[in-house]
Order: structure tokens, then C-alpha cells, then sequence
């Protein structure tokens, strides 16, 4: 169960929805500046071949870990921050 309160699950739908242009990075960065829960990444992996380059990165936000990967360090970030988002948009649906 996340730690977060309820009023932050709120936040999080009406952050989306406010600010299209931002990334998925950025709308995590402030929903965790907001909640106090800031999202710390990690790259797990990065399998670098000639034509075909793998990275992995983890985030973690509060009680959610969720990973991401992508031909590109910022591309498997994006997709951590974005799996991340999807739970949090899940969780505050059951509230």
C-alpha cells in the first residue's frame, strides 16, 4: 500500500492534466516534491551492442519501484517515470 495521502493521489491526476507538455519525469519529480516522496533512478542494466544498444533503469517512489527499458538511458528513464505514474493513477482509482 502507498504511503502517500489521499490528497496526493488527487494532485497527481490534476498535475497530468494541467501540464501536457511535460514528460513523465518531470510530472513524478513534482508529484514527489509534493508528497515528499522523490523519485530516486538507478540503471540496472545497459547492454551496449554495436547496432542495438539496452538500457534498464529503476525508479522508486515512496513505496513503488517500477522499471523501464529503452534503447537510450533517457528512454528507459521516461518509461520507469511513466510505469510509475500508471500505478499511482491505478491506486488512487481504488480510493
Amino acid at each position: 500500500m502507498q504511503s502517500t495521502p489521499f490528497c496526493g493521489f488527487c494532485s497527481l491526476g490534476k498535475m497530468i492534466t494541467a501540464k501536457p507538455g511535460k514528460t513523465p519525469i518531470q510530472v513524478l519529480h513534482e508529484y514527489g516534491m509534493k508528497t515528499k516522496n522523490i523519485p530516486v533512478y538507478e540503471c540496472e542494466r545497459s547492454d551496449v551492442q554495436i547496432h542495438v544498444p539496452t538500457f534498464t533503469f529503476r525508479v522508486t517512489v515512496g513505496d513503488i519501484t517500477c522499471t523501464g527499458e529503452g534503447t537510450s538511458k533517457k528512454l528507459a528513464k521516461h518509461r520507469a517515470a511513466e510505469a510509475a505514474i500508471n500505478i499511482l493513477k491505478a491506486n488512487a482509482s481504488i480510493w
